[in-house]
């Protein structure tokens, strides 16, 4: 049996909190900060696997890289996307294993970790 056109799935709800919904500790990379970054994100795989750091390359410096986090969420407003949820990097540890990763790609890195 399939869905009809434009229906979610069942365990999917759609929430529209606003601003005030974004979780402490969490930034929103709005959809339009992301026409100044690479379409394809370069991701720092910790602390496991199923755990990747999202991070973007800046189009016109290509040693600026914006650490975005971990992904969260979709950011809605009005049933439009208007940004992505990430959890920010914030333990010296992780800032750490992100930078070595970023090196290890490009040896004249400078991370930003957040708007």
């Amino acid at each position: 049996m399939s869905r009809a056109y434009g229906t979610r799935a069942p365990n999917k709800r759609f929430v529209s909190g606003g601003l005030d919904s974004i979780p402490a500790g969490a930034q929103l990379i709005p959809t339009g900060v992301k026409k100044e970054y690479d379409i394809i994100p370069f991701h720092v795989y910790h602390p496991n696997p199923h755990n990747a750091i999202t991070i973007l390359r800046n189009k016109k410096n290509p040693h600026d890289w914006l650490v975005c986090g971990w992904y969260i969420d979709t950011f809605r407003a009005g049933g439009d996307v208007k940004g992505l949820l990430y959890k920010q990097v914030s333990s010296d540890a992780d800032k750490e294993a992100v930078l070595a990763e970023l090196k290890k790609h490009d040896k004249e890195a400078s991370p930003r970790f957040g708007l």
